[in-house]
């Protein structure tokens, strides 16, 4: 019976050995699972991130764009605020010439009105004689 007995023990201690084995071998086999478990998800969190970049990168180059463009309205606006005065300056100075040119029409109407008089005197004086 002892003979039965060591040969148990021994059949046990080589399926505990065995057992021992498979659970490393399954405690590995979850542990490569775990980590390509995480692989694959920093994989999609990487993903995640690059269009994240993509989206941002296209948005800065949309803000440049419409800063450029900005610019580039400010600069008209400028432009037009010039010319828009430039304008007016002119706009004023054809007013002051044409309320002079008026002024100097009067005048000459009135030197010619009072000429006319005196001519009209004149030649009525040369006919009575």
């Amino acid at each position: 019976m002892e003979g039965k007995r060591q040969l148990e023990k021994r059949d046990f201690g080589k399926r505990l050995s065995l057992d021992s084995s498979l659970v490393e071998y399954m405690d590995s086999n979850k542990y490569i699972e775990h980590l390509l478990t995480q692989l694959e998800e920093q994989h999609r969190s990487l993903w995640r991130e690059k269009l994240a970049v993509a989206r941002l990168q296209r948005e800065v180059v949309q803000r440049r764009s419409e800063g450029a463009m900005h610019e580039k309205l400010i600069h008209e606006l400028e432009e037009e605020r010039h010319l828009r005065l430039q304008s007016e300056k002119r706009l004023q100075e054809v007013t002051l010439e044409s309320e002079r040119n008026r002024i100097q029409m009067r005048g000459l109407q009135q030197q010619f009105s009072s000429d006319a008089l005196w001519d009209w005197a004149f030649i009525g004086t040369m006919l009575v004689t």
